[in-house]
Protein backbone atom coordinates (compact mmCIF):
# COMPACT_ATOMS: atom_id res chain seq x y z
CA UNK A 1 0.00 0.00 0.00
CA UNK A 2 1.53 3.32 -1.28
CA UNK A 3 2.04 6.04 1.45
CA UNK A 4 -0.30 9.21 0.98
CA UNK A 5 1.71 11.58 3.38
CA UNK A 6 3.40 14.35 1.63
CA UNK A 7 7.34 14.22 1.34
CA UNK A 8 9.39 16.09 3.81
CA UNK A 9 10.95 19.12 2.54
CA UNK A 10 14.90 19.51 2.29
CA UNK A 11 16.27 21.46 5.14
CA UNK A 12 19.31 21.80 2.88
CA UNK A 13 19.33 24.91 0.86
CA UNK A 14 21.90 23.79 -1.72
CA UNK A 15 19.83 20.40 -2.72
CA UNK A 16 16.83 22.57 -4.08
CA UNK A 17 16.64 23.63 -7.25
CA UNK A 18 16.45 27.49 -8.15
CA UNK A 19 12.78 27.03 -8.58
CA UNK A 20 11.96 25.54 -5.32
CA UNK A 21 14.37 28.45 -3.76
CA UNK A 22 12.35 31.11 -5.43
CA UNK A 23 9.34 29.70 -4.26
CA UNK A 24 10.44 28.55 -0.68
CA UNK A 25 12.19 31.57 0.27
CA UNK A 26 10.27 34.62 0.97
CA UNK A 27 8.13 32.32 3.69
CA UNK A 28 11.82 30.19 4.93
CA UNK A 29 14.07 31.33 8.04
CA UNK A 30 17.62 30.81 6.27
CA UNK A 31 20.46 29.81 8.67
CA UNK A 32 23.83 30.04 7.64
CA UNK A 33 26.25 28.07 10.10
CA UNK A 34 29.63 29.58 10.10
CA UNK A 35 32.78 28.59 12.07
CA UNK A 36 36.51 28.25 11.75
CA UNK A 37 39.34 25.79 10.18
CA UNK A 38 42.01 26.28 13.28
CA UNK A 39 44.32 24.49 15.66
CA UNK A 40 42.17 22.93 18.34
CA UNK A 41 45.07 21.42 20.23
CA UNK A 42 46.90 18.16 19.89
CA UNK A 43 43.90 16.53 19.64
CA UNK A 44 41.14 17.66 18.03
CA UNK A 45 40.82 18.32 14.55
CA UNK A 46 41.05 21.88 12.80
CA UNK A 47 37.32 21.52 11.63
CA UNK A 48 35.85 21.44 14.99
CA UNK A 49 34.17 24.65 14.91
CA UNK A 50 32.25 24.36 11.73
CA UNK A 51 31.31 21.21 12.08
CA UNK A 52 29.67 21.38 15.19
CA UNK A 53 27.82 24.88 14.09
CA UNK A 54 26.57 22.42 10.26
CA UNK A 55 25.51 19.88 13.18
CA UNK A 56 23.49 21.96 15.25
CA UNK A 57 22.23 23.55 12.36
CA UNK A 58 21.14 20.95 10.66
CA UNK A 59 19.60 19.08 13.24
CA UNK A 60 17.62 21.64 14.33
CA UNK A 61 15.74 22.19 11.26
CA UNK A 62 15.16 18.92 11.09
CA UNK A 63 13.49 19.34 13.96
CA UNK A 64 11.74 22.42 13.89
CA UNK A 65 10.95 21.07 9.79
CA UNK A 66 7.75 20.27 11.19
CA UNK A 67 6.54 23.21 12.05
CA UNK A 68 7.49 26.40 10.29
CA UNK A 69 9.91 26.03 6.85
CA UNK A 70 14.06 26.28 7.65
CA UNK A 71 16.71 26.49 4.51
CA UNK A 72 20.30 25.66 5.95
CA UNK A 73 22.64 27.42 3.87
CA UNK A 74 26.38 25.03 3.06
CA UNK A 75 28.64 26.19 6.58
CA UNK A 76 31.13 28.92 5.92
CA UNK A 77 34.15 26.93 7.38
CA UNK A 78 36.43 29.37 7.69
CA UNK A 79 36.55 32.41 10.64
CA UNK A 80 38.18 35.24 12.31
CA UNK A 81 41.23 32.93 13.75
CA UNK A 82 44.35 35.10 13.23
CA UNK A 83 45.27 34.30 17.03
CA UNK A 84 45.62 30.91 16.52
CA UNK A 85 48.49 31.08 14.12
CA UNK A 86 50.84 31.87 16.73
CA UNK A 87 49.90 28.28 18.22
CA UNK A 88 49.49 25.83 15.72
CA UNK A 89 48.01 27.19 12.87
CA UNK A 90 44.51 28.04 10.91
CA UNK A 91 42.96 29.47 7.41
CA UNK A 92 41.61 32.81 9.00
CA UNK A 93 40.08 35.87 7.09
CA UNK A 94 40.66 39.34 8.80
CA UNK A 95 37.82 41.05 10.96
CA UNK A 96 36.32 43.75 8.44
CA UNK A 97 36.82 40.94 5.25
CA UNK A 98 34.68 38.83 7.56
CA UNK A 99 31.81 41.12 7.71
CA UNK A 100 32.13 41.93 4.51
CA UNK A 101 31.50 38.47 3.41
CA UNK A 102 28.49 37.76 5.94
CA UNK A 103 26.94 41.06 4.56
CA UNK A 104 27.19 40.22 0.88
CA UNK A 105 25.82 36.46 1.48
CA UNK A 106 22.83 38.08 3.97
CA UNK A 107 22.28 40.88 0.92
CA UNK A 108 21.79 37.73 -1.73
CA UNK A 109 18.95 36.38 1.07
CA UNK A 110 17.32 39.28 0.68
CA UNK A 111 17.92 39.79 -2.97
CA UNK A 112 15.78 36.33 -3.40
CA UNK A 113 13.06 37.45 -0.95
CA UNK A 114 14.17 36.25 2.20
CA UNK A 115 12.88 37.93 5.45
CA UNK A 116 14.47 35.77 8.14
CA UNK A 117 17.88 35.23 8.46
CA UNK A 118 20.06 33.35 11.66
CA UNK A 119 23.45 33.32 11.37
CA UNK A 120 24.45 30.38 13.25
CA UNK A 121 28.10 30.46 14.70
CA UNK A 122 30.56 27.95 16.13
CA UNK A 123 33.58 30.00 16.74
CA UNK A 124 34.45 32.55 19.54
CA UNK A 125 36.47 34.42 17.41
CA UNK A 126 33.54 35.44 14.94
CA UNK A 127 31.14 36.83 17.29
CA UNK A 128 32.27 40.91 17.39
CA UNK A 129 32.39 41.01 13.39
CA UNK A 130 28.93 39.11 12.62
CA UNK A 131 27.14 41.20 15.39
CA UNK A 132 28.60 44.32 13.29
CA UNK A 133 27.09 42.42 10.50
CA UNK A 134 23.80 42.31 11.72
CA UNK A 135 23.84 45.55 12.66
CA UNK A 136 24.73 47.03 9.45
CA UNK A 137 22.26 45.09 7.49
CA UNK A 138 19.29 46.06 9.49
CA UNK A 139 20.26 49.73 10.61
CA UNK A 140 22.79 50.69 7.44
CA UNK A 141 21.71 48.62 4.47
CA UNK A 142 17.89 48.50 6.07
CA UNK A 143 16.75 45.56 4.05
CA UNK A 144 13.51 44.97 5.65
CA UNK A 145 15.00 41.54 6.77
CA UNK A 146 15.23 40.44 10.47
CA UNK A 147 18.43 39.05 11.24
CA UNK A 148 19.97 37.37 14.46
CA UNK A 149 23.74 36.87 14.75
CA UNK A 150 23.99 33.55 17.33
CA UNK A 151 26.25 31.47 18.82
CA UNK A 152 25.38 28.02 19.37
CA UNK A 153 26.41 27.57 22.93
CA UNK A 154 24.53 30.87 23.83
CA UNK A 155 21.00 29.39 22.26
CA UNK A 156 22.28 26.62 24.16
CA UNK A 157 23.32 28.24 27.15
CA UNK A 158 20.76 25.99 29.89
CA UNK A 159 22.47 22.92 28.25
CA UNK A 160 25.78 24.44 28.46
CA UNK A 161 25.01 25.81 32.31
CA UNK A 162 24.12 22.35 33.32
CA UNK A 163 27.92 20.91 32.54
CA UNK A 164 29.75 19.52 35.26
CA UNK A 165 32.63 21.75 33.69
CA UNK A 166 33.33 25.59 32.41
CA UNK A 167 32.14 25.37 28.86
CA UNK A 168 32.22 26.00 25.84
CA UNK A 169 36.23 26.65 25.84
CA UNK A 170 38.33 26.08 23.11
CA UNK A 171 39.55 22.23 22.80
CA UNK A 172 38.69 21.27 26.02
CA UNK A 173 35.82 18.82 28.01
CA UNK A 174 33.07 20.93 26.43
CA UNK A 175 34.39 20.67 22.69
CA UNK A 176 36.44 17.23 22.68
CA UNK A 177 32.78 15.44 24.52
CA UNK A 178 30.81 17.28 21.39
CA UNK A 179 33.48 15.86 18.44
CA UNK A 180 33.46 12.44 20.51
CA UNK A 181 29.76 12.34 19.77
CA UNK A 182 29.77 14.43 16.49
CA UNK A 183 32.81 12.65 14.56
CA UNK A 184 33.40 9.74 16.79
CA UNK A 185 36.36 8.96 14.19
CA UNK A 186 38.54 12.44 14.68
CA UNK A 187 39.66 12.89 18.51
CA UNK A 188 43.19 11.26 18.74
CA UNK A 189 42.25 10.81 22.98
CA UNK A 190 45.70 9.82 23.21
CA UNK A 191 47.06 12.91 22.53
CA UNK A 192 45.05 14.67 24.98
CA UNK A 193 47.40 16.77 28.24
CA UNK A 194 47.10 14.09 30.87
CA UNK A 195 44.91 14.93 34.26
CA UNK A 196 48.39 15.18 36.24
CA UNK A 197 49.13 18.16 33.75
CA UNK A 198 46.91 21.62 33.37
CA UNK A 199 47.91 22.59 30.07
CA UNK A 200 49.01 26.66 30.06
CA UNK A 201 45.45 28.24 29.69
CA UNK A 202 44.90 30.63 26.67
CA UNK A 203 42.88 33.76 27.17
CA UNK A 204 41.74 36.56 24.25
CA UNK A 205 42.68 39.46 26.91
CA UNK A 206 43.62 39.90 30.30
CA UNK A 207 41.94 41.73 32.78
CA UNK A 208 42.45 44.96 34.70
CA UNK A 209 40.31 46.02 37.77
CA UNK A 210 37.55 43.43 35.87
CA UNK A 211 37.87 45.10 32.21
CA UNK A 212 38.98 43.26 29.44
CA UNK A 213 42.45 43.98 27.70
CA UNK A 214 44.02 42.52 24.79
CA UNK A 215 47.70 42.12 25.60
CA UNK A 216 50.08 40.70 22.75
CA UNK A 217 51.65 37.07 23.47
CA UNK A 218 48.93 36.35 25.75
CA UNK A 219 47.96 33.03 23.13
CA UNK A 220 51.76 32.62 22.25
CA UNK A 221 52.11 31.86 25.79
CA UNK A 222 49.36 29.48 25.96
CA UNK A 223 49.08 25.49 24.47
CA UNK A 224 46.38 26.67 23.05
CA UNK A 225 43.67 24.96 24.68
CA UNK A 226 41.12 26.02 27.74
CA UNK A 227 41.16 22.78 29.59
CA UNK A 228 42.90 18.83 29.37
CA UNK A 229 39.64 17.51 28.36
CA UNK A 230 40.23 14.73 30.22
CA UNK A 231 37.00 14.29 31.51
CA UNK A 232 35.08 14.62 28.29
CA UNK A 233 33.12 11.96 26.83
CA UNK A 234 30.98 10.45 24.21
CA UNK A 235 27.82 10.39 26.36
CA UNK A 236 28.00 13.89 27.93
CA UNK A 237 28.66 15.42 24.46
CA UNK A 238 25.62 13.40 22.87
CA UNK A 239 23.11 14.27 25.56
CA UNK A 240 24.89 18.31 25.48
CA UNK A 241 24.08 18.63 21.69
CA UNK A 242 21.40 17.29 21.87
CA UNK A 243 20.03 19.64 24.13
CA UNK A 244 21.59 22.52 22.52
CA UNK A 245 19.79 21.06 18.95
CA UNK A 246 16.13 21.21 20.65
CA UNK A 247 17.30 24.43 21.95
CA UNK A 248 18.14 26.11 18.55
CA UNK A 249 14.94 24.05 16.76
CA UNK A 250 12.75 25.92 19.88
CA UNK A 251 14.66 29.26 18.86
CA UNK A 252 13.81 28.81 14.88
CA UNK A 253 10.58 27.86 15.98
CA UNK A 254 9.72 31.45 18.05
CA UNK A 255 12.19 33.11 15.84
CA UNK A 256 9.99 31.99 12.41
CA UNK A 257 6.45 32.93 14.21
CA UNK A 258 7.40 36.62 15.61
CA UNK A 259 5.62 39.03 13.03
CA UNK A 260 7.89 40.81 10.84
CA UNK A 261 7.61 44.95 11.62
CA UNK A 262 7.22 46.81 8.12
Amino acid sequence: MESTSAPRRRVRLAELTREELQQRMPEATVVIPIGATEQHGPHLPLLTDHVMAETVALRAAELAAASVDVLVAPVLPFGCSSHHLAVGGALSIGQRTYIGVLVDLAECVARMGGKRLVILNGHGGNEDPMRVAANELVFEKRLGMAVCAASYWTVGKEAVAALPFAGPGHAGHFETSCIMAVRPDLPQLAKRFPPDREPRPLAISGQVNGVPVRYPGIWESSEGVSDAADQASAELGEQTVDAIVRATADFLIAFHRRPLLQ
